[in-house]
């Protein structure tokens, strides 16, 4: 399962080896147990990846992944990276949660090394 967290200050993207159905019990359980609100619902996230990354032509190929996965142009530079899946946050209004969603192993990793790569240039482009 691939899943992202969106935090005001960072977006982390990560391979997690749970299905959906188990991390929405495991998170309603928590939620439930804490006396916090949960709202989970069908949604959609992105983030951006530089277009020159290596192997992110790949990605176009796999773009339109069984309607959970499509990859775009942003400008000359970058490529928005958009899935779909299931939102969890505290409300519904809230722009801080977790997408979660399911692509199989291989593409799931291929976005995950995409991402990494993408921060490391990132931090690499700061120390100069």
């Amino acid at each position: 399962m691939l899943k992202i967290t969106y935090s005001e200050s960072d977006l982390l993207v990560e391979q997690v080896a749970l299905t959906v159905e188990i991390l929405v019990a495991q998170r309603s359980v928590v939620a439930l147990r804490a006396g916090q609100p949960l709202v989970m619902q069908p949604g959609y996230g992105s983030f951006t990846l530089p277009a020159d990354l290596p192997g992110v032509e790949v990605l176009t190929y796999t773009s339109h992944y069984r309607g959970m996965l499509e990859v775009v142009p942003c400008d000359a530079h970058c490529l928005e990276v958009t899935l779909r899946g299931t939102w969890f946050s505290n409300s519904l209004t809230s722009e801080e949660g977790i997408l979660v969603t399911e692509l199989g192993h291989t593409l799931e990793r291929q976005l995950v090394t995409l991402w990494q790569l993408s921060m490391s240039r990132m931090v690499e482009q700061f120390r100069v």
